[in-house]
């Protein structure tokens, strides 16, 4: 096969020739350097793999657990990865694809007392923190806020995902009334406030999914899909780009929703 004819509007790196007419060098160039801090690279594996690929080069991943299997359904591990640190085996995957990718790693489970110490420095932030996890994924979103970081909020519902945006000008998450309980269930409750009226989606299976998981919810953690998963992918992706060539977007409590069902 011949190799594609460069024009003017295509990235000088090969890399990134496919992006063409759909991201200008300009845009390609503005998102490279751009340094996004993962609190947690579960989920948050599938979106540095889909931002890696979309031209982000610029990584930090904290995270202290080991891939298993149950993992496999949805993330981005292999089965040789069971048992080993997940920020090591996400930051060798991501090395494959992209030699050039700037990484640094911290197997380990963030305490609210030593956030600031790894995320100063950083542009960007994406919370897939547990919300489980005591106090954690509140303080991250303060902490950011307080180092004028704009942060990322991914969801991932099976057959639908969801992202919030949270920038230090906008309302927080952590200002929502919390309860007793698994707080996913108070981000789907205000998800499915904002999406009420629209006609066009059919979520009957997700008031369903979330009638039965308030049920189950102190018996199992999150459900969640591979299809969720890069769907969260995509619209966390756009977000990014968006916020790096100071495009439109939409700020919590508004989510980002998009569905397969």
């Amino acid at each position: 096969m011949n190799p594609v004819k460069q024009i003017a509007e295509m990235h000088d790196e090969e890399r990134y020739h496919k992006n063409v007419l759909y991201i200008t060098p300009e845009q390609q160039d503005a998102i490279k350097n751009v340094k996004i801090v993962f609190g947690g690279v579960g989920l948050g594996s599938v979106i540095a793999e889909a931002a890696l690929r979309l031209g982000f080069e610029n990584f930090v991943f904290i995270d202290g657990d080991e891939v298993e299997m149950s993992n496999l359904n949805r993330q981005n591990y292999e089965g040789d990865d069971v048992g080993e640190s997940k920020v090591k085996s996400i930051t060798k995957r991501l090395k494959a694809i992209n030699p050039n990718a700037q990484i640094e790693y911290h197997h380990l489970f963030l305490e609210p007392d030593i956030i600031s110490q790894y995320v100063s420095g950083c542009d960007i932030a994406i919370n897939a923190i547990d919300f489980d996890t005591a106090h954690t994924p509140f303080v991250f979103d303060e902490v950011c806020k307080e180092l004028g970081i704009p942060v990322i909020h991914p969801l991932n519902f099976g057959w639908a995902a969801a992202a919030y945006l949270v920038t230090p000008d906008s309302e927080q998450i952590y200002d929502i009334a919390r309860r007793e309980g698994r707080f996913e269930l108070v981000l789907v409750e205000n998800i499915l406030a904002y999406i009420k009226d629209r006609e066009d989606l059919q979520l009957n299976w997700l008031y369903d999914f979330y009638e039965l998981y308030k049920e189950k919810s102190t018996e199992i953690t999150p459900p969640q899909l591979v299809v969720g998963s890069h769907l969260a992918a995509g619209l966390v992706s756009n977000i990014l780009f968006c916020l790096c060539n100071r495009l439109e977007v939409k700020k919590f409590p508004e989510p980002y929703f998009i569905c397969t069902r």
